[in-house]
């Protein structure tokens, strides 16, 4: 299983849609005043892990929502161009989180 977090519309009541042939428990809790949800995914034997969370990484976006939403970007997720364009410019020498986004792990970002 997995462990994500991800954020949905002021508006949205519902839950992203998973596959209930290959999910065997979701375990959901939030932040009361915002939409940020923290979901543990236990998914059934011999199940492909990884094409479920990119299955809900997309279910979530389509309904407007963002994932990850709290605890950043890590080296999982392709971070927006805007995000990197603003970590680029805080850190030009892309000393403090190589890597992180999709960034490039090179010094000054392959730049000279």
């Amino acid at each position: 299983g997995f462990s994500t977090d991800y954020a949905l519309p002021k508006n949205e009541t519902g839950i992203p849609d998973m596959d209930v042939d290959k999910v065997a428990l979701r375990m959901r809790y939030s932040h009361f005043g915002c939409n940020v949800v923290h979901e543990d995914v236990c998914v059934k034997p011999g199940v492909d892990v990884d094409q479920i969370h990119h299955d809900l990484k997309h279910a979530v976006e389509a309904i407007s929502g963002r994932l990850p939403a709290e605890h950043g970007h890590g080296v999982e997720y392709e971070a927006p161009a805007d995000t990197k364009a603003r970590w680029q410019a805080m850190d030009p020498l892309n000393i403090f989180n190589p890597g992180i986004g999709g960034t490039s792990m090179a010094k000054r970002y392959g730049g000279k």
